[in-house]
């Protein structure tokens, strides 16, 4: 409430939902109810974005406020874990580490993202159409 208060208008917070907490589901443990009616309530510019959507984000952080005086706060929707097998959407995770097997294993996964990411890409620039991170994650391009 101090941001919105002071019209504090360059100040951005990134809300990073990923529907669980430590316990489990949000739903299940304590539900949030509507996080970006709740930030518009108290006087934030709400802006909701995929999480992983690298575009989307940068878009949602680059553009001004709509309103002078007005904080912005970006609502992420993400996955807890997103790309990495066993940790995708496990709420086990939000506080612990992976052992060193583990941590092999997760970092080959998101290697392996990120190599076919940018084959993909590649392969759209070459084409003359842009893929984005998000498309590319989902297996396709725009």
């Amino acid at each position: 409430m101090f941001a919105p208060h002071h019209k504090l208008d360059n100040v951005v917070a990134i809300v990073d939902h990923n529907g669980l907490q430590i316990d489990g589901a949000c739903s299940e443990v304590m539900c949030l109810g509507g996080v970006a009616e709740k930030l518009h309530a108290f006087g934030w510019e709400v802006r909701e974005t995929g999480g992983h959507d690298i575009e989307e984000l940068i878009d949602a952080l680059s553009a001004p406020p709509a309103t002078p005086g007005v904080p912005v706060a970006v609502v992420a929707y993400t996955v807890k874990g997103k790309g990495v097998s066993f940790m995708e959407g496990d709420a086990g995770w939000h506080g612990k580490a992976p052992s060193a097997e583990q941590a092999v294993t997760a970092l080959a996964e998101l290697g392996a993202a990120l190599e076919a990411a940018g084959a993909a890409g590649a392969a759209a620039a070459g084409a003359g159409d842009a893929a984005s991170p998000a498309t590319l994650s989902e297996g396709g391009a725009r």
